[in-house]
């Protein structure tokens, strides 16, 4: 056999292994570009909510008298939608805490509203409203913003939406000291 039919040969082989060799590997990278993508979007979703719970919050310390809830939950939900985030499938619960600490440290007043009744926890306790003060404020106002969102997944690809829950439940909030 001449050296040149050899090597086209080989060329031919070269060829078919590196198709095979793509044929195995396109799906792993497809998957994980599809996972990328996913938390990306959950990220992207996490921080618009977590940027909505500070906006309600800074309108709630900043105001503590002239801001109710109902006004504060309004402002949440404008800021996530001005962000792209669905709130009329997503939004869960909105839930604002206000608390009064008097002299001795002790919690003196504390409400929670959840403004959507959807049953979510309170994640911020009077223990916690504790720990959140200096020692040199016996008396301090705090407001805090909670937000539960279910995340649906963007792509729905079979496999990434075994790895992340359908609906993801997100939460966050903010807390900040009401001015005096």
């Amino acid at each position: 056999m001449p050296a040149q039919m050899e090597d086209a040969l080989i060329h031919k082989s070269d060829r078919g292994q590196s198709l095979i060799e793509m044929a195995l590997v396109l799906p792993l990278l497809v998957l994980l570009l599809a996972g990328l993508v996913e938390v990306v979007f959950y990220a992207r979703t996490y921080l618009a909510i977590l940027e909505a719970t500070r906006e309600g919050a800074r309108i709630g310390a900043r105001g503590a008298a002239s801001y109710d809830n109902s006004e504060i939950n309004t402002l949440v939900e404008q800021d996530l939608s001005r962000q792209g985030i669905d709130t009329s499938t997503g939004l869960l619960d909105v839930i604002i805490v206000r608390a009064e600490v008097g002299p001795g440290r002790v919690v003196s007043g504390y409400t929670a509203v959840n403004m959507h009744g959807s049953g979510q926890p309170v994640y911020l306790t009077q223990a916690m409203i504790l720990q959140r003060l200096r020692d040199s404020d016996p008396h301090a106002r705090l407001v805090a913003v909670e937000v539960y969102y279910n995340h649906r997944p963007v792509l729905g690809v079979p496999l990434v939406s075994a790895i992340f829950r359908n609906p993801m439940l997100l939460r966050a909030y903010s807390i900040m000291r009401m001015l005096q």
